[in-house]
Protein backbone atom coordinates (compact mmCIF):
# COMPACT_ATOMS: atom_id res chain seq x y z
CA UNK A 1 0.00 0.00 0.00
CA UNK A 2 1.19 3.60 -0.70
CA UNK A 3 1.21 6.60 0.92
CA UNK A 4 -1.60 8.84 -0.35
CA UNK A 5 0.36 12.06 0.41
CA UNK A 6 3.93 11.52 -1.30
CA UNK A 7 3.15 7.77 -3.21
CA UNK A 8 5.91 6.41 -1.06
CA UNK A 9 5.46 2.30 0.35
CA UNK A 10 3.72 2.17 4.08
CA UNK A 11 5.27 -0.13 6.15
CA UNK A 12 2.74 -2.87 7.15
CA UNK A 13 1.93 -0.56 10.20
CA UNK A 14 0.65 2.04 7.84
CA UNK A 15 3.18 4.62 8.88
CA UNK A 16 4.74 6.34 5.73
CA UNK A 17 8.73 6.35 6.79
CA UNK A 18 9.20 9.50 3.77
CA UNK A 19 6.58 11.78 5.27
CA UNK A 20 5.58 10.50 8.95
CA UNK A 21 2.00 10.09 7.87
CA UNK A 22 0.00 7.28 9.46
CA UNK A 23 -2.90 5.92 8.44
CA UNK A 24 -3.38 2.59 10.81
CA UNK A 25 -5.94 5.39 13.19
CA UNK A 26 -7.49 6.96 9.97
CA UNK A 27 -11.15 7.40 10.26
CA UNK A 28 -13.37 5.25 7.60
CA UNK A 29 -15.17 7.50 5.22
CA UNK A 30 -18.09 6.30 3.02
CA UNK A 31 -17.25 7.56 -0.72
CA UNK A 32 -19.98 5.54 -2.34
CA UNK A 33 -23.31 4.20 -1.97
CA UNK A 34 -24.17 1.14 -4.53
CA UNK A 35 -26.14 -1.80 -4.93
CA UNK A 36 -24.99 -5.21 -5.31
CA UNK A 37 -23.29 -6.36 -7.50
CA UNK A 38 -21.51 -3.17 -7.98
CA UNK A 39 -20.24 -3.05 -4.64
CA UNK A 40 -18.10 -6.25 -5.42
CA UNK A 41 -17.13 -4.61 -8.30
CA UNK A 42 -16.18 -1.51 -6.98
CA UNK A 43 -14.28 -3.13 -4.08
CA UNK A 44 -12.39 -4.98 -6.35
CA UNK A 45 -11.06 -2.05 -8.12
CA UNK A 46 -10.23 -0.10 -5.07
CA UNK A 47 -8.17 -2.99 -3.75
CA UNK A 48 -6.20 -2.81 -7.82
CA UNK A 49 -5.33 0.60 -6.17
CA UNK A 50 -3.42 -0.96 -3.17
CA UNK A 51 -5.89 0.80 -0.96
CA UNK A 52 -7.60 -0.68 1.67
CA UNK A 53 -11.73 -0.90 1.62
CA UNK A 54 -14.80 -1.79 3.82
CA UNK A 55 -18.44 -2.97 2.52
CA UNK A 56 -20.81 -2.19 4.94
CA UNK A 57 -24.02 -3.72 4.11
CA UNK A 58 -27.43 -3.28 5.51
CA UNK A 59 -29.24 -5.67 7.54
CA UNK A 60 -31.46 -6.13 4.37
CA UNK A 61 -28.91 -8.11 2.69
CA UNK A 62 -29.13 -10.90 5.51
CA UNK A 63 -32.61 -11.20 4.40
CA UNK A 64 -31.46 -11.27 1.12
CA UNK A 65 -32.44 -7.56 -0.45
CA UNK A 66 -30.87 -5.93 -2.88
CA UNK A 67 -32.48 -3.69 -4.38
CA UNK A 68 -33.79 -0.22 -2.97
CA UNK A 69 -33.12 1.28 0.68
CA UNK A 70 -32.30 -2.01 2.02
CA UNK A 71 -30.10 -3.26 -0.74
CA UNK A 72 -27.55 -0.41 -0.64
CA UNK A 73 -23.94 -1.16 0.53
CA UNK A 74 -21.92 1.37 1.33
CA UNK A 75 -18.33 1.51 0.34
CA UNK A 76 -15.59 3.02 2.44
CA UNK A 77 -11.56 3.56 2.48
CA UNK A 78 -9.56 5.39 5.43
CA UNK A 79 -10.05 8.91 5.44
CA UNK A 80 -6.61 9.71 4.33
CA UNK A 81 -7.05 7.50 0.81
CA UNK A 82 -10.67 9.41 0.26
CA UNK A 83 -9.71 12.06 -2.19
CA UNK A 84 -7.00 9.52 -3.88
CA UNK A 85 -9.19 6.68 -4.60
CA UNK A 86 -12.20 9.31 -5.98
CA UNK A 87 -9.81 10.50 -8.62
CA UNK A 88 -8.37 6.88 -9.71
CA UNK A 89 -12.17 6.03 -9.55
CA UNK A 90 -12.94 9.09 -11.62
CA UNK A 91 -10.02 8.43 -14.10
CA UNK A 92 -11.32 5.01 -14.50
CA UNK A 93 -14.89 5.98 -15.38
CA UNK A 94 -13.45 8.70 -18.17
CA UNK A 95 -11.11 5.69 -19.33
CA UNK A 96 -14.14 3.34 -19.32
CA UNK A 97 -15.94 5.93 -21.63
CA UNK A 98 -13.63 6.34 -24.01
CA UNK A 99 -13.60 3.37 -24.85
CA UNK A 100 -17.30 2.99 -26.08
Amino acid sequence: MKCPQCDTELDPQGLCPHCGLDVSGSDWVVIATVNPPDDALLESLIKSFGIPVQLIKPLGSVFGLAVGPLGEVKVAVPEAFAARTEQLLQAEMEGSESDL
